[in-house]
């Protein structure tokens, strides 16, 4: 069983977690969270991304695959990274979800709770 709660950017940014984005040509933008195995996120087991539509109702669920995003990235560095068009970033989130012995917990953090989407309008 997992536990699920959600993050916002101060409670994710006290945990290391950083999301970043960034124009990808055709592709849209890649967004894609960065953080280290340490602390809470020392058992992380894997990160989901999920879409629903402006109504709530689920759309897409993807496991994101662990995968430097860029080439100077640091080794201690742990990455996840999706590409989208800028349009659908309001429904999306990210859940980060660390196995414990007994039971997982799971972080939610919403996209549009880390980044300010009328920027990419």
């Amino acid at each position: 069983m997992i536990s699920l709660g959600t993050l916002d950017k101060e409670k994710a940014a006290k945990m290391g977690i950083v999301m970043k984005l960034r124009p990808n040509g055709d592709a849209g933008v890649k967004l894609w969270l960065e953080f280290k195995l340490e602390g809470v996120l020392e058992n992380f087991t894997y990160a989901e991304l999920r879409i629903e539509d402006d109504e709530g109702n689920h759309q897409l669920s993807a496991m994101l695959r662990v995968n430097p995003v860029h080439h100077k990235q640091l080794k201690d560095i742990t990455s996840v990274a999706f590409s989208v068009d800028p349009a659908q970033l309001k429904n999306c989130e990210l859940w980060v979800v660390c196995s414990g012995n007994l039971e997982g917990v799971g972080y939610i953090l919403k996209v549009s709770d880390f980044l300010d989407l009328d920027d990419l309008k």
